[in-house]
């Protein structure tokens, strides 16, 4: 960073880095140059915040856009007083994700897009979450909103950056950001029902949802008050309770429970069958299957 213009240092210079992401923030007190050099299999977004003429790459910058680094090397940035902040990640991740979400090919996405443009009330959202998982890094705050706390902070700024990518494509627009939980959680059940016990990612859920992996996260917990893989086991575990209760006891019953529900691993079932129900996939089965049923129930 060069300074331009008399005056103090960055009041904060933040930084998080993990094998997924590396992020900076800095709040400029001064007019200043900033030069950030990507490496060659990573890609980098930045943003900007304040009053003052600030240009990116030599192109005058917008409160409401997400900068990327495009076919260059990094980013030279110029101006006066503000706020800055970069997300850098791996090239193949980057691609892969957008590639799951739109239920497309690696080769069918291409990170050539110089600038991403926002809504301002999306870059607002934008700006605000990346402080807010800025603040927790740092051990400031909680590390999601109310509802994701077990998100783990690499995959919130992962989140945030493909949020913020593919609501600024055109098959993507404001309206699913602010498409309301329930809708995405039921979109999500819909794919589960489709799978017919068969297995299911969270690539898979995202895809159908039209959503990011952090706001999946944050509709189940909003809505369900889980993690969305662990809201499907767990119903496909009371699938498999359902069946019991129904079938008669014989053998082979429980097994065919479980593969009905697409538990393949007889162990891994019953263990979390128990930590579910309490009780062991044969002690349903034994206590409460139509023979064994009080009458009247």
């Amino acid at each position: 960073m060069t300074h331009l213009k008399p005056g103090p240092g960055p009041s904060h210079l933040a930084i998080f880095a993990s094998d997924k992401v590396s992020v900076l923030g800095v709040n400029h007190h001064t007019a200043s140059v900033g030069v950030v050099i990507v490496k060659p299999e990573c890609f980098g977004f930045m943003w900007w915040d304040g009053s003052e003429e600030y240009r990116i790459n030599g192109t005058a910058a917008e409160r409401s856009v997400l900068y990327a680094q495009g076919k260059q090397d990094g980013f030279h940035a110029a101006g006066g007083a503000r706020r800055t902040g970069g997300i850098v990640v791996r090239r193949d991740h980057l691609v892969a994700a957008l590639a799951a979400l739109r239920g497309v090919g690696p080769e069918d996405v291409h990170l050539d897009p110089s600038a991403l443009k926002l809504t301002d009330a999306v870059a607002t959202d934008y700006r605000r979450d990346f402080s807010v998982l800025m603040r927790a890094a740092a051990g400031a705050g909680p590390p999601l909103a109310s509802g994701a706390r077990d998100t783990d902070l690499s995959d919130a700024f992962f989140g945030l950056l493909l949020d913020a990518y593919l609501f600024a494509t055109p098959e993507n627009t404001r309206q699913a950001r602010r498409e309301a939980p329930e809708r995405i959680v039921r979109k999500a059940e819909e794919r589960f029902f489709e799978a017919e016990a068969g297995p299911i990612s969270l690539a898979d859920i995202c895809a159908a949802a039209g959503v990011s992996q952090s706001s999946l996260y944050r509709a189940f917990h909003s809505v369900c008050g889980e993690a969305p893989l662990a809201y499907f086991q767990k119903r496909r575990l009371t699938d498999a309770r359902r069946y019991l209760v129904a079938t008669e006891a014989a053998r082979g019953a429980v097994r065919n429970a479980a593969l009905s529900v697409g538990f393949t691993e007889m162990g891994r079932f019953s263990v979390e069958y128990r930590r579910l129900f309490g009780e062991s996939p044969s002690a349903t089965l034994r206590d409460v299957s139509p023979r064994n049923r009080p009458k009247g129930l």
